[in-house]
């Protein structure tokens, strides 16, 4: 078992190296549009040999999957 952060270790996708450029495979640019500046700091997925791989925030919320589950309010979880 992997001991990494939070959604690193068994949820992560995987990406095919092939499309990306060197930056992007090595973490320094984001992996859907290039960005290089800031560093994306999200990891959203790795490659098939380990390495991580970063994405901005804003194209992290896009390839991320949203967690489905809903927040109750305080007054209705406490009834």
């Amino acid at each position: 078992m992997s001991w990494r952060p939070a959604r690193t270790a068994h949820d992560t996708m995987t990406f095919d190296p092939e499309g990306l450029t060197r930056t992007q495979r090595e973490g320094d640019a984001c992996v859907a549009c290039h960005k290089k500046w800031p560093r994306p700091r999200i990891r959203i997925g790795r490659l098939p040999d380990g390495n991580a791989l970063f994405a901005c925030p804003e194209c992290a919320e896009a390839l991320l999957p949203q967690d489905d589950t809903h927040s109750l309010p305080r007054r209705v979880a406490f009834f």
